[in-house]
């Protein structure tokens, strides 16, 4: 049960990072000036974007399942559990002050693995202030991260497909 918690956010969230840049550099590939337009490559990164979107879909609702509120009928003591798997597998944040939870998320495997220092640091302070008001808990701040930029390189995907879409249109 606890290789399955882990899984669901991070295998999804994984998956969804590595469509989201395959798809890009395949687009970018495509926009290249010396390369002419190839229907197959750019079906392929379409479909690749839309695998990337459905992924991000599910990694998102696995968040919210993860980390939002429980029912009401749930025991006190599942939440207590839950609590220590999503601590044990640190897909919580322990700092509670800016500057600790920026040295904890700069040194995170995970999200190193994904992003610059610099780059975290851009998203904690973008969420910090938001991720402490109503009910929302602080030390879910990394998934908001993960979720932030996932959804920041669907974006530029999104882009570059307008993009390839308008040079294939001016060139026919």
């Amino acid at each position: 049960m606890q290789h399955i918690i882990q899984n669901i956010l991070y295998k999804n969230a994984t998956k969804c990072w590595e469509c989201i840049l395959k798809s890009i550099y395949l687009f970018k590939e495509l926009l290249k000036e010396d390369i002419a337009f190839n229907p197959e490559e750019y079906d392929q990164a379409v479909n690749i974007l839309q695998e990337a979107n459905s992924l991000y879909k599910e990694t998102l609702k696995s968040a919210k399942k993860l980390l939002g509120p429980s029912d009401s009928h749930v025991s006190d003591h599942y939440l207590k559990w839950r609590d220590q798997l999503l601590d044990e597998f640190r897909i919580l944040a322990v700092g509670q002050e800016f500057e600790d939870l920026q040295m904890e998320l700069q040194k995170d495997e995970y999200l190193r693995g994904w992003m610059t220092e610099e780059e975290i640091t851009v998203l904690l302070r973008k969420h910090f202030q938001a991720q402490q008001s109503g009910k929302r808990r602080l030390s879910n701040i990394k998934v908001r991260i993960i979720l932030d930029h996932l959804d920041a390189l669907l974006t530029e995907a999104c882009e570059l497909n307008r993009e390839v879409m308008q040079k294939r249109q001016s060139n026919f």
